[in-house]
């Protein structure tokens, strides 16, 4: 067995969660192969499993926060995308959703491109086969991995930081009515000895499952007769680097949109297929008790939604290109697992598709993950210090919410790891408030209420989304990303840091353009209040100053200053709202409190607490079983057991 010993962040899974812990933690470190990512198959790095897709409503929100902290993804999306659209438009900036459909296959050949041009990753091919610890006087940390390499061979890698992403595969099973087959992925086997290595380490581990529809051929299908669904005329990229160009490892996107864009077609299910559907809902695998764990609510498979929603005659499906180069079309709206018989029939009664070939059918995948409230909201676990956990395996849904879960690990797995390097306390491990990003709210959501379905973000969930909107992200995020050193190591981060110093100066000049600029009989800074007055309209009025002073301008800075102001008095008031909250939502609860002890609180809200195990009062409040006044006597409890704590000492 040959150990490797200068890693200093192993990331185990080369999915969106596994390929931005990667990132983040090179960004950090900017050391030479101190990063180490494995993967089953490292031709399978950045695949898009189902969907393929990136962004939408809220998710787009979390794309462009991660944009803005140096990751990924946003450039990949934008060098990759056929077809882009902003969502919800009809509503205000706040719920705004960026979404871009993607060439799968030049997706996944960039992301590999991305790892590749980066000294500071190693990619490396194998199959974990054990979870490496160390006992200390206060319990088990984190040493590395041990890893079964194609050939056979057994390699031990040490590490103290290892950050486990390994999507839907963890005892991964496929179903296509009554067949199963292991593996998370099709053709693809399934993560089996990580389970065990898990439950070995004493974490509570829970079952989930996801789905896929079928694929058709393009050219089987009556293309030209369906109803034509394009992207926008002006796209907007999810990366502000994206409209003036940048180049990484052979990619290089010096215009946007990058590549030829695609249309997709409208189709629906109909009455003859929800009858046949009805008709075998005993060989439905979710129906019959095969399938014992429960899906994605906000995604539901089409038998589940003929079941549901059985007054519906029809239910639209989206045909939609994979890529340039094959004939592949997702059909978004019918994920499945019904047997391939019941799938020809759904499919070849849909207008369009009569006598369409499915190159792949549906399937559902059940898998193991780990309940996430054994996790702080940084991404390590509370159990195994130095051991971190993103993506689905924390029971999340959605290609955005592990990109932005493995940008938390990574950066804070590399800090770990420094902060082991060093003497003294080191540096503070990061985490984003519920009022700073969408990222915080879904890490908050993830530690303070257990999935009991795979977790999708929704703007509705972020209490400050009118802070928190896909414009000012940057705005938002970008000067952390500095503070944190993200930005220094890589010329895509000098690039970022130079293009937000150059855009807040535009932002602040544009704000003082706006309060000296009259339009008709008012200044610029009253007419962006009235209802119809436009983007368009703000870009005309102070346009020319502005490119007087500064040259070509970005469209997204007219969108922010526009939105800003348009949502200033309201932004106003959250703010001093979460000022308010501040306090009681940063106040600490020590790691040594013993809930079980405190006989005085309700035996809910010991339980609750003795579960989920909260760092902050804030986390507290927002358990399932806490009440205000269970708030108001822990404030008590605690105060009174720090004082015992002190006597003792």
């Amino acid at each position: 067995m040959f150990v490797k010993l200068n890693y200093q962040v192993i990331v185990v899974g080369g999915g969106h969660a596994g390929v931005e812990a990667a990132w983040a933690a090179a960004n950090r470190l900017g050391i030479p192969s101190s990063v180490a990512l494995i993967s089953l198959d490292t031709s399978k790095i950045g695949v898009m499993s189902c969907n393929p897709a990136i962004g939408g409503l809220a998710k787009g929100q979390l794309v462009r926060e991660i944009d803005a902290m140096g990751g990924l993804m946003g450039l990949v999306a934008d060098a990759t995308g056929i077809q882009f659209k902003l969502l919800n438009t009809s509503k205000g900036a706040a719920v705004h959703g960026p979404r871009c459909q993607s060439d799968k296959h030049a997706y996944a050949r960039t992301v590999q491109a991305f790892m590749n041009a980066r000294p500071e990753i190693d990619v490396i091919e194998g199959g974990v086969e054990e979870i490496l610890t160390e006992t200390t006087s206060d319990g088990q940390i984190a040493r590395g991995v041990v890893i079964r390499t194609p050939s056979g061979e057994r390699i031990e890698l040490a590490s103290p930081s290892v950050v486990l992403t390994t999507g839907t595969f963890m005892r991964a099973i496929m179903h296509r009515g009554k067949d199963t087959t292991p593996g998370g992925r099709e053709g693809e086997d399934a993560a089996n000895p990580i389970s065990d290595a898990l439950s070995g380490l004493g974490f509570e581990l829970g079952r989930l499952k996801t789905g896929t529809p079928p694929r058709l051929n393009r050219h089987t299908i009556d293309w030209d007769a369906l109803p034509v669904q394009d992207g926008d005329a002006d796209p907007m990229p999810f990366s502000e680097l994206s409209r003036g160009g940048w180049e990484i490892g052979g990619v290089r996107c010096d215009r946007f949109p990058l590549i030829e864009q695609v249309s997709c077609r409208q189709t629906n299910t109909g009455p003859g297929s929800h009858d046949s559907i009805r008709a075998n809902l005993d060989r439905a695998p979710i129906f019959t008790g095969q399938i014992g764990s429960a899906g994605p609510r906000y995604c539901p498979s089409i038998e589940d939604k003929v079941v549901r929603f059985a007054e519906r005659d029809e239910h639209g499906v989206y045909l939609e290109p994979e890529s340039h180069e094959t004939d592949w079309v997702y059909c978004n709206g019918i994920s499945t697992s019904l047997p391939r018989d019941v799938q020809d029939t759904i499919v070849h009664s849909m207008p369009g598709c009569e006598n369409a070939e499915i190159l792949m059918y549906g399937y559902a995948v059940e898998y193991d993950m780990v309940r996430p409230h054994q996790m702080y909201v940084t991404g390590q676990t509370r159990r195994v210090p130095g051991f971190f956990l993103a993506g689905q395996i924390n029971g999340t849904s959605g290609y955005e919410e592990a990109a932005a879960q493995g940008l938390i690990a990574g950066i804070n797995a590399a800090i770990h790891a420094e902060n082991l390097e060093q003497d003294g306390a080191g540096v503070e491990p990061f985490a984003f408030d519920r009022s700073q990003a969408y990222i915080g709210v879904l890490m908050d959501d993830l530690v303070t209420k257990t999935p009991r379905e795979p977790y999708r973000m929704f703007t509705s969930r972020a209490e400050y989304r009118l802070l928190l909107r896909s414009d000012n992200a940057p705005d938002r995020m970008t000067p952390l990303a500095i503070e944190l050193g993200l930005l220094d190591h890589h010329e895509l981060g000098r690039q970022r840091k130079e293009h937000f110093e150059r855009r807040m100066k535009i932002i602040e000049h544009g704000r003082e353009l706006m309060d000296s600029t009259v339009d008709g009989e008012k200044k610029v800074s009253d007419r962006v209040l009235e209802p119809d007055y436009r983007v368009e309209d703000l870009e005309r009025a102070i346009g020319p100053a502005l490119v007087e002073s500064f040259g070509e301008v970005d469209p997204a800075v007219y969108q922010t200053l526009h939105a800003h102001r348009r949502y200033e008095p309201y932004v106003k008031r959250q703010v001093i709202e979460i000022r308010r909250h501040s306090e009681m939502e940063h106040k600490p609860i020590p790691d040594w409190i013993e809930y079980e002890l405190m006989e005085s609180l309700r035996s809910e809200a010991r339980a609750a607490l003795g579960k989920y195990r909260p760092t902050t009062f804030g986390q507290a409040s927002r358990l399932e079983g806490i009440t205000p006044s269970d708030l108001t006597l822990l404030s008590v409890l605690v105060k009174r057991a720090r004082a015992d704590r002190r006597d003792l000492v």
